[in-house]
Order: C-alpha cells, then structure tokens, then sequence
C-alpha cells in the first residue's frame, strides 16, 4: 500500500517524511503506457506531491505541480488534494534516453531546462503560486530548491524510482526538512544520514516506510506519526466538462459540433474520453 510516514526528529527541530509510490507509478504505467523514463520523472514528481499534500491544512485542499523543460520528455504535472489523493501526466510518455554513465535513468536530460511550479488553492481569495528555475532537472535537487526559494524551507530531498521489465520494483522517497531551531551540529548529523539514500529507491524496495524510519532516524530523539495512505484518483467528471464547455460558449461548441460531429474531450489524468452530441450541447444551455 502506498502512504506517506512522517516523524520528527532531535526533539521537533527537524522533520523526516518517507514515501512510498510503487502501487501508483505502476498504475500509471499501464494507464499511459510509460517508458521506463518517463515512469521515473513522474515517479519523482508525484513523491514530490504527496509531500505537499500531506502538508495542507484541510483535505479539500487542493495542489498541482509543473515542471517544464526543454529536454525530450517535454513536462510533468501532478495534482492532488489534502486527502492523499494523486494524479498526474507525462508530456511526451515515451521518452526514451541513453543511460548515464553510471547506470541510472537521465531523468535530467529528459527534462532539460525550465521551471517547477507549484500552485495551492488553500480556499483562500487568490491561490497560492511559486517558481523556480530548476537545477538539474532530476526533480530532488529541483524541489529542494523550490522548498528554500519559494517556502523559505532548508530541506534534503532524496527521490527515486527503480524500473525492471516487470515494471516499477520501487518508488518514492524520503524528504528531511530543517526546523528553525536546528544546531549546526544537528545538521551535520542529518546530511550525514542523507548522504545514504543516494539510491533510495534501492532502499525502498528493501525496507517500509517504518523499517527506514526506524534503521536511519530512530536513534535522534525521534517522534514517529502514523503513515496516511496515498492513492491515484482522478478528479475529472461529466459536469466539470461540462462546465468547461459553458465557458468557452455555446457558438464554439456548435462550431466544433459542425465541423467534426461531436465534441470529444480527454481527461490528461486518467485517458477517460468523454463525447458530446449536438443534442448534449443543446442540453446544457436549456438548462
């Protein structure tokens, strides 16, 4: 099962989350048919996302993360609510790479150049919407720093999804995030213990949530919350396209009714397509 374990440590002046994906990046393979390195680069995003969820305030929250980049894998978004709710997309799903020297994924070189934005609607009057450049394109590094220039949070992102012919063996992460009383003492000891999930997809698929918690931060005054579970759910549904289509007018909906017969839209999230006949669109605007 898929869930995010959260915990503090040296008595409250740091936080740990450990997350695991691998139930929903397998999903998601299947669902859009996904290359090896596109699976990794939504993997990634998405352990970045349920972070962010788990940390809204209410499960009506909701969020969305864009990473855009010049690279051949094109872009990545994920959204999701304060429930533990995950969807997400990959631009172009079967990007394909050579290995890197080492024999990891070029998550990098596929995503290139660009941007990661994450937006929160808090149900407050204006959402909330930070950027930054990215870094490596390896999505950790990139978050991280989109953690410390747009949240003003210190952190140690470690993100990783282990790939084989069956599919995905492993995905998720562990994220450390420093509080504002932290020793520089303290953080020595924590980039210590980073330092071993160089691969932490390897750890994960080797250790739960709790075993990796307990082997790497039990021993530093630690306080372990229990896991919320993580799933894949899409939100789309007949009305929200519906309401869609009110937007853009019903001269424009019968203009696209005329030239191609019907009105067909499909979900990014979850591929489910839905059609509009001349007689559904009219329905709309009697009503």
């Amino acid at each position: 099962m898929d869930r995010i374990l959260t915990g503090s440590i040296f008595g409250g002046d740091a936080r740990v989350a450990v997350i695991t994906l691998t139930d929903a990046v397998n999903e998601e393979i299947k669902l859009h048919d996904l290359s090896p390195l596109s699976a990794a680069a939504l993997g990634r995003t998405m352990t970045a996302g349920a972070y962010i969820g788990a940390n809204l305030k209410n499960k009506e929250d909701v969020f969305s993360i864009s990473v855009k980049g010049d690279g051949c894998i094109g872009g990545v978004v994920v959204a999701g609510n304060g429930d533990g709710t995950l969807r997400g997309y990959v631009a172009n799903p079967y990007a394909e790479l050579p290995l890197k020297a080492n024999g990891h994924l070029d998550v990098g070189g596929g995503i290139g150049s660009g941007t990661l934005t994450v937006c929160k609607d808090l149900g407050l009057k204006e959402p909330y919407n930070g950027t930054c450049e990215l870094v490596t394109g390896e999505i950790a590094e990139d978050f991280a720093e989109y953690l410390a220039k747009s949240e003003g949070i210190n952190s140690a992102v470690a993100l990783g999804v282990l790939n084989d012919k069956n599919g995905c063996r492993a995905a998720g992460g562990v994220i450390a995030e420093a509080m504002p009383g932290i020793t520089e003492e303290m953080l020595v000891i924590l980039e210590d213990v980073m330092s071993n999930f160089g691969a932490v997809s390897t750890v994960l698929s080797e250790k739960t949530p709790e075993e990796i918690f307990d082997f790497y931060f039990s021993h530093l005054d630690a306080e372990i919350f229990p896991a919320r579970e993580l799933k894949l759910k899409c939100s789309c549904s007949t009305e929200k396209i519906t309401d869609a289509l009110r937007s853009i007018g019903k001269r424009e909906c019968e203009k696209i009714i005329e030239e191609n017969g019907s009105i067909e839209v499909c979900c990014h999230f979850c591929e489910k397509k839905y059609v509009f006949t001349k007689n559904d669109v009219e329905k709309i605007w009697e009503k």
